[in-house]
């Protein structure tokens, strides 16, 4: 009995570690991912976003810098 309810502990942790990194849709692509994601600002609104739209809403405003 013992050996069963360890059995069942360890799944139900394992379970648990695995729902911890859990995939969520990005709010530019829609497309989703996975990890903890960027949350961005955009006209006031907070949204959750992949490392590829990450990467190009910096280059973005890094372009929009230079120009002003």
């Amino acid at each position: 009995m013992k050996k069963l309810i360890s059995l069942l502990l360890v799944v139900v942790i394992l379970a648990t570690m695995l729902t911890a990194c859990g995939d969520f849709t990005c709010d530019m692509c829609f497309e989703e991912a996975s990890g903890d994601g960027h949350t961005i600002e955009v006209l006031g609104s907070k949204e959750h976003v992949c490392d590829d739209c990450y990467e190009e809403y910096k280059a973005l405003e890094r372009e929009l810098d230079s120009l002003f």
